[in-house]
């Protein structure tokens, strides 16, 4: 079983974002309760509301995952899906991709839990506390310790399934969508994606073998805000940034006149989807930088402004759906203009941002 672990960890996760309470039982467990005949499994979930049963089977570099969900008070199956993908490091989004056919199929049925217990609730006599009377609140019921099971898969493939962890999902998060005397049809709340990511960092900045002999080492600090439209396979994240830069000039002259660069522009990536643990990206980025140094002795020059592009790929770690880690490697490029024998002019002031280290948040 040896991607049991990963995908009975996802599954909660996965669950958890879409607005669900869901307990998955102890990593130690899992092996003992895949086996366990579906009878038990149902007990072990006691007064929870679903069980979800996941397995998978592995064949050479595919893997292909089953979630069945089954309400806990009938045994019956309310919900289904199945996907495939390539056994890699983001092998968890294989999970990602069955919980999001699952959620339509479960929103009535999770609508109808939570219509349930409001009635419940306001069928109960008030709580009197001295004079002044309370309405009972609905018993909250946080699940069962989650089990595991088979999901129903083709005998000829039962050979070589192993079964993953399941887990049993409890009531929704309390949403404004859902009101009371809102009727069957109502739809919980699913949790809200996130969709603008702010971030901050650093990098050194190393001039190009051409620029040596002007520039022995810079640096520089950047903010970045952006927004996030993601899709089944990739991320777009589109925004602006701003910074600073400081070059450190070899020896007096020419190179002092850039010591010190604001560079303002467009921020522009694609990368792996969002719910990804571990993603990599592209980042472009396109904008300019006011020379803000001491220009006394400066002639010929056309404008403080120097046009700007960076270019490069980058590593994402995110520590949770809303704080993450970004290491990147770009190439930049600046363009200072000036007149030459009355001619307009550019000279390229190019380097490598190695590495860049970012801090994310998003809400």
């Amino acid at each position: 079983m040896p991607f049991l672990r990963i995908l009975a960890a996802a599954l909660e996760i996965d669950l958890a974002r879409a607005g669900l309470e869901a307990r998955v039982p102890d990593a130690l467990a899992l092996p003992e309760l895949s086996a366990a005949p579906l009878g038990r499994l149902l007990e072990e979930a006691g007064e929870s509301d679903f069980l979800v049963l996941g397995g998978y089977t592995s064949t050479g570099q595919t893997l292909r995952m089953e979630i069945e969900v089954l309400r806990v008070e009938d045994s019956e199956r309310v919900a289904s899906a199945a996907t495939s993908r390539r056994i890699d490091l983001r092998l968890d989004e294989a999970v990602g991709a069955v919980v999001e056919r699952l959620l339509p199929q479960l929103e009535p049925h999770i609508a109808e839990v939570v219509r349930r217990r409001r009635q419940a609730a306001e069928a109960q006599p008030p709580v009197v506390l001295g004079e002044q009377a309370v309405p009972a609140e609905a018993p909250v019921d946080i699940g069962a310790p989650g089990v595991l099971g088979e999901p129903p898969l083709p005998e000829e493939a039962r050979a070589d399934t192993t079964p993953v962890a399941s887990v049993v999902t409890a009531q929704p998060e309390p949403s404004p969508a859902v009101e009371p005397g809102t009727g069957p049809g109502a739809k919980p709340e699913r949790q809200r994606d996130r969709r603008l990511e702010v971030g901050a960092g650093g990098a050194a900045f190393f001039p190009m073998a051409e620029m040596d002999q002007l520039f022995r080492l810079g640096y520089a600090a950047e903010a970045y805000l952006d927004y996030l439209v993601s899709a089944a396979a990739v991320s777009l994240a589109f925004g602006l940034y701003a910074g600073y830069t400081g070059l450190l000039p070899m020896k007096e002259g020419t190179a002092s006149y850039f010591q010190a660069l604001l560079p303002v522009g467009l921020d522009l990536r694609l990368g792996t989807p969002e719910r990804s643990r571990l993603g990599v990206y592209v980042r472009l980025q396109a904008g300019a930088a006011l020379n803000v140094s001491p220009q006394d002795k400066v002639v010929e020059r056309l404008t403080r402004v120097l046009p700007q592009v960076k270019a490069g790929a980058g590593l994402q770690v995110a520590f949770s759906p809303r704080l993450g880690m970004s290491l990147e490697f770009l190439y930049e490029l600046l363009l200072y203009l000036y007149m030459k024998d009355g001619r307009p002019a550019a000279e390229p002031i190019m380097g490598f941002n190695v590495p860049a280290i970012f801090f994310y948040t998003r809400w």
